[in-house]
């Protein structure tokens, strides 16, 4: 390997790191309180190195946001079966979503909870209007897939609101959990699926 390709390597994953690192202290510590400097000592790079890779605490939590929706993604498409059912495929999203919320904690709160429980308001004001269409792009392919399942490839889409509705219900009822101490999660899918398979 030559040394440009090894610089391009080391570059790759000290990025990687950084990434890694500030998703720990945001979930841990929240967002508010975690700090460029703070990150840039727990890598264990310098302040103004660490600039060089993120212009901002901001522009690092953007980074995860778009890594979070893209393994999102990942999961739903890979459990969207065309040829099931729309109860099968909703089965299956409903089971996905919830498995991404128990394994990836951290990815979760900073898609769902972790800019608007500290400011009490919409990420729209924390980035710049090219940020913002990543992200709704992002956004839309979830939804997408969700009336997709929903629908099950039928030419009229389930209503808008409904799939909305859907998508909101998930992320709420795992915020429960977690308030909840974690406690009977089995028994809170279970219920959840058959409120929403029942209205499909």
């Amino acid at each position: 390997m030559g040394t440009k390709q090894r610089r391009e390597r080391e570059k790759l994953e000290r990025r990687k790191n950084i990434l890694g690192t500030a998703r720990k202290l945001f979930w841990q510590k929240g967002f508010q309180k975690t700090t460029m400097p703070e990150i840039a000592e727990t890598v264990e790079l310098a302040p103004g190195t660490l600039y060089l890779y993120f212009q901002s605490k901001e522009a690092i939590y953007l980074e995860l946001l778009l890594e979070g929706y893209d393994m999102l993604i990942m999961r739903l498409r890979r459990k969207n079966n065309p040829n099931a059912s729309p109860k099968e495929r909703t089965k299956a999203l409903i089971r996905e979503f919830f498995k991404f919320a128990v394994n990836n904690p951290e990815y979760f709160d900073i898609i769902f909870f972790v800019l608007q429980k500290e400011f009490g308001s919409t990420r729209d004001s924390w980035f710049e209007n090219s940020q913002i269409e990543r992200l709704e792009a992002k956004e839309k392919e979830c939804i997408r897939l969700a009336s997709e399942a929903v629908s099950s490839g039928q030419n009229t889409p389930k209503n808008e609101n409904f799939v909305q509705a859907l998508w909101s219900m998930l992320a709420g009822i795992v915020f429960f959990w977690r308030r909840s101490e974690r406690k009977e999660l089995e028994k809170i899918m279970s219920e959840t699926e058959k409120i929403i398979l029942n209205s499909i």
